[in-house]
């Protein structure tokens, strides 16, 4: 009740400065190539929208994307509706990308990363190895320049903006059949991983990657066609009961420590809106990486308690093991940069962004994110 709240708080604040032609902290406009511009009054026309999103009906993913939906509506009085539809009604989640630039429908829900078929500067938009936080990742998209120089700089060369509406924490790592406990130990398993960086970083090191669609994983792994898989964060996992199926859980999710999901909008559709319709994609958009970015880490740290109650065994790599892990992902890093002037134009906009950081980061030291107290300390 108490979030709801926050939110409908939120929203009417949004709703006053828009009425008042405020503008400020980036959020003024969303057009990625001009100045803050101030918010017409509402026009009143009616606008009705599809969003096919990659994600099932049901689940947390996609009800991020309803939300955000609902957000849309209730910032333009409920003119502007945005209609969602769960993986499967509209098109295959691998058919969403296609479906948005053609214009078949307005809006899809998406994973940048999947995308990077078509150009790996995708991938970064998505997820990262040994580098951002989900705190990162939101700094970067509203202040550092991100939304702007990395992901409508890669989406308008496809016809398309991009409103990113969760970013998560680090995801929860490894779930396996049998303990990892070394590089060795991967070498003779087949595992599922998503993200161009973490596949290409597992052959570097003689693992077998695996592709296999969320909706999958349970009975993939249930059945013994793969040995053991990423998927997402705790919450997710829990939801999709993983486990039953898997009894070891590889620690941290260094593979990706944090992705962001969103919503790809057709240019042409969002060109057609009238000024106040397209700045309640962005208010809306801006909101829900607030809210369900705090929701997300909490929901997260509460499916922890429950996966390791059901008798689930934490391991972790030694320290030799990390550390070739991360002279791949190096290597990997720079290939990708080397061969995709996409990637290395939206790497360099988060490198831009650490070179802002990076003093006042060694500063916080550990308490960036806050530190477990010892235990017995009180």
């Amino acid at each position: 009740m108490r979030k709801k709240v926050l939110a409908l708080i939120m929203i009417l604040v949004l709703s006053m400065s828009l009425l008042a032609g405020c503008g400020g902290g980036g959020g003024g406009t969303t057009d990625a190539n001009a100045g803050t511009t101030d918010a017409a009054a509402p026009s009143g026309e009616k606008v009705d929208w599809r969003l096919a999103s990659c994600w099932t009906d049901g689940t947390w993913l996609f009800q991020v994307d309803a939300d955000w939906c609902n957000l849309v509506s209730r910032l333009t009085n409920g003119n502007f509706t945005i209609t969602p539809y769960g993986v499967g009604q509209l098109g295959a989640a691998t058919e969403v990308f296609d479906l948005v630039q053609s214009g078949t429908v307005e809006v899809g829900g998406d994973w940048p990363s999947y995308w990077s078929g078509k150009d790996i500067g995708f991938d970064l938009l998505a997820t990262t190895m040994f580098n951002f936080s989900n705190w990162d990742y939101y700094v970067w998209i509203y202040e550092g320049g991100g939304w702007e120089d990395a992901y409508n700089y890669m989406f308008n060369q496809f016809g398309m903006l991009y409103f990113p509406t969760t970013t998560t924490p680090m995801e929860s790592g490894i779930r396996s059949s049998k303990p990892i406990n070394s590089i060795t130990d991967m070498q003779s398993m087949k595992i599922r991983f998503a993200g161009k960086i973490q596949g290409l970083v597992a052959e570097k090191l003689g693992i077998t990657p695996v592709s296999i669609a969320a909706n999958e994983l349970y009975e993939a792994l249930m059945r013994g066609t793969i040995d053991a898989a990423e998927y997402s964060g705790p919450g997710n996992d829990l939801e999709l009961n993983f486990q039953e199926v898997t009894s070891y859980w590889l620690v941290p999710g260094w593979h990706q420590t944090s992705s962001v999901y969103g919503c790809m909008v057709n240019k042409a559709a969002y060109d057609a809106l009238p000024e106040e319709y397209q700045q309640a994609l962005y208010d809306a958009a801006k909101i829900s990486m607030a809210e369900k970015q705090a929701a997300y880490v909490w929901r997260d740290a509460q499916a922890t308690v429950d996966i390791l109650k059901a008798g689930v065994q934490t391991t972790t790599l030694p320290e030799e093991d990390m550390d070739k892990i991360y002279a791949a992902f190096v290597e990997a890093t720079n290939e990708c940069c080397a061969e995709s002037e996409n990637y290395a134009h939206v790497w360099e906009s988060m490198m831009n962004y650490r070179e802002t950081m990076n003093d006042w980061r060694t500063a916080q030291g550990e308490w960036d994110f806050g530190i477990n107290f010892e235990e017995g300390s009180f």
